[in-house]
């Protein structure tokens, strides 16, 4: 393998690590193992664990952003339910990284990752503004949608570990969260109405 190569199936490797066991479990050598190549060949490539896990989640969020833009030709609403089911299936295949990203006192949270996720943060907030044609956001919108990001984020993690319910109800359900968050957001009426008729 080229040396790009290489360095792009060691990425791949541990992210199916990371789908099986929290990422600050696992070793170089389950890496090199599940790589089938030597622990030297690891650490060429990746000197420490960190380097690995901080490429890894590069990689998983690049995939996840370029995942969450459905299609343009369905109704707003279908658009972000889709979304909303693209996030909880990717969720569910990295249970384990996703439970340590979002506690922060876990060994892989650190300034450098919660700015990785900040970046799919903002670019969810930014997907939704554009697919329902608000331009020029008021304070209050921005700060309701910040609020339901979050609470996708734990309601997520909560179906996680206790699964009472589908993932299409899941779904369905931060989907009628978003329009009550909208429609009780205050501010401008117009922009409510919009985004509420939207994704209701």
């Amino acid at each position: 393998m080229a040396p790009h190569e290489r360095r792009a199936d060691l990425i791949r490797t541990a992210l199916r690590v990371f789908a099986r066991r929290p990422p600050g479990d696992v070793t170089p050598e389950e890496i090199a193992e599940e790589a089938d190549v030597s622990r030297a060949l690891v650490y060429r490539y990746f000197p420490n664990m960190a380097e690995l896990r901080r490429a890894a989640l590069e990689q998983a969020m690049s995939e996840l952003m370029s995942r969450l833009a459905p299609p343009e030709d369905l109704p707003p609403a279908e658009q972000l339910r889709a979304a909303l089911r693209t996030f909880v299936d990717f969720a569910d295949s990295y249970a384990p990284s996703y439970a340590a990203l979002l506690n922060g006192g876990s060994v892989i949270s650190t300034e450098e990752t919660e700015a990785q996720i900040d970046r799919v943060r903002d670019g969810v907030r930014a997907l939704i503004l554009e697919r329902v044609g608000v331009t020029d956001p008021s304070p209050l919108l921005l700060l309701a949608l910040r609020c339901w990001v979050s609470a996708v984020e734990t309601a997520v993690m909560s179906w996680l570990r206790e699964r009472q319910m589908s993932r299409d109800e899941l779904a369905d359900w931060l989907l009628d969260q978003l329009t009550a968050m909208l429609l009780a957001a205050g501010g401008p009426g117009e922009e409510r109405e919009l985004l509420a008729a939207h994704t209701g």
